[in-house]
């Protein structure tokens, strides 16, 4: 009797002592499972951002994302300067005889002006090293190439209407630096929407800032 009461007892503690290692263990299992889960978390947004890292090294390394953006506005710079040296000329002889209208010279004007000065300005700031937001420059490209295409429909709608009046004599040099810089802005707005798109995409993809 005494010798089953007693191995009762001894068993009952050793359930006890179980259970109690049992419980004991589970909380480091869990510790050990949210640490490894932690780990994996931190090596997979280490892997990521490496990876990120190695594809903007890479695209750097091509030059295109450093080179392209200034390379158009060089481009854009020397459309601005085309097409306020073509329309000079017929702008300023206009008085006795009409080869564009006021509004569309204001127009030529404020739009050849304004986006030469801000090409200059981007491409100092190249220069010393302050970089545009791309978003604010895919607004400017936008602008620029809404602006530009207007003032080319504007020029080449004055060139016509004038060239159909045939009250000078044909062949004219003003009339052909009219149609010039109508066909020059129009390349110029082209150049603009090509920006436009370029700096989109480096823009979302994270190679300019």
């Amino acid at each position: 009797m005494g010798n089953s009461k007693f191995s009762r007892d001894q068993k009952k503690d050793e359930s006890e002592t179980v259970v109690e290692n049992v419980t004991e263990t589970s909380p480091q299992k869990s510790t050990k499972n949210e640490i490894s889960r932690l780990t994996m978390a931190s090596a997979e947004h280490g892997a990521d951002q490496a990876d990120r890292g190695m594809r903007k090294e890479y695209f750097n390394s091509s030059g295109a994302g450093k080179f392209l953006p200034p390379v158009f506005k060089l481009l854009e710079m020397a459309v601005a300067i085309v097409c306020i040296g073509l329309i000079d000329d017929p702008a300023h002889n206009s008085r006795l005889r009409v080869f564009i209208s006021s509004r569309t010279v204001a127009l030529a004007y404020a739009t050849f002006s304004m986006f030469l000065v801000f090409s200059v300005v981007y491409l100092f700031g190249k220069v010393i090293r302050e970089n545009f937001p791309w978003k604010l420059s895919s607004l400017l490209n936008l602008t620029g190439f809404i602006l530009y295409l207007a003032t080319a429909a504007c020029i080449l709608s004055d060139w016509s209407e004038t060239k159909n009046r045939n009250y000078w004599p044909p062949n004219t040099q003003r009339m052909d630096f009219l149609c010039g810089a109508g066909s020059v802005a129009v390349v110029g707005a082209l150049f603009y929407l090509i920006d436009l798109i370029v700096t989109v995409r480096l823009g979302m993809k994270g190679e300019i800032e």
